[in-house]
């Protein structure tokens, strides 16, 4: 599951519980703050996991290369506010449930080229990164 945006974003309940089973269940959910949802993700979160908070995720972490290697995290893609990239993970277990990105903005790099207009080797670099999520989430 891919969730993107700005702004705001609000789960009723009902909608959370779905999200807490499907989670609990396998799934998997990667959020991408496409800028300005980090209050409104971290409130979120805490309606499906309420005694879960995200963690920085580590640059061992399998997510980071179990195809491409990023040995120093997540590239950034877009910039917004020239803060340092950041991944941030909900962990079910030992396995990484909901993998949330901030101050990064893969999900720009796969969009058209003339949308966002990052260079062709951002755009490269996040390709790959998606596709490490994509064998990431199918794997567990």
């Amino acid at each position: 599951m891919f969730l993107t945006g700005h702004g705001n974003i609000v789960l009723s309940t009902d909608e959370a519980k779905r999200l807490k089973t499907y989670l609990e269940s396998g799934g998997f959910l990667y959020i991408d703050d496409d800028y300005g949802m980090d209050k409104a993700i971290r409130r979120e979160m805490k309606k499906v996991f309420p005694g879960n908070d995200f963690i920085e995720v580590p640059f061992s972490h399998k997510i980071f290369n179990i195809f491409y290697k990023f040995e120093n995290g997540i590239p950034k893609t877009h910039e917004h506010d020239k803060n340092a990239p950041q991944t941030f993970g909900i962990f079910l277990g030992d396995r990484l449930s909901v993998l949330y990105t901030f101050e990064s903005n893969p999900s720009d790099g796969w969009a058209d080229p003339e949308v966002h207009n990052d260079p062709k080797d951002k755009r490269e670099e996040a390709l790959k990164f998606g596709a490490n999520i994509i064998i990431y989430a199918l794997s567990k």
